[in-house]
């Protein structure tokens, strides 16, 4: 990943942040749609622990991300097997 996105936030909130980024940056069309891909799937699998609350995202990134964006998360991890994560960490 060769982007200036930060690649392993250490918060929950730099995580949202980022995140918010990636899709406002795809939204203006400065990424395609395989860069945001990339990206979501790389903080979902290296940042797991940030994002997933088991079947479900963090309240805390719900809230910062807005449910725009988690739609738009899902849409991109629909095909990913939530059983790879640990629970409730």
């Amino acid at each position: 990943m060769d982007y200036e996105y930060q690649k392993y936030p250490i918060s929950v909130v730099s995580l949202a942040a980022e995140i918010n980024r990636v899709i406002n940056d795809y939204n203006a069309r400065r990424i395609s749609n395989d860069d945001l891909y990339e990206i979501i799937y790389w903080y979902a699998h290296n940042c797991a622990d940030l994002l997933f609350c088991g079947q479900d995202y963090i309240t805390s990134i719900k809230k910062i991300c807005g449910q725009r964006r988690i739609r738009l998360i899902n849409s991109v991890l629909s095909g990913l097997q939530f059983s790879f994560f640990k629970e409730g960490t």
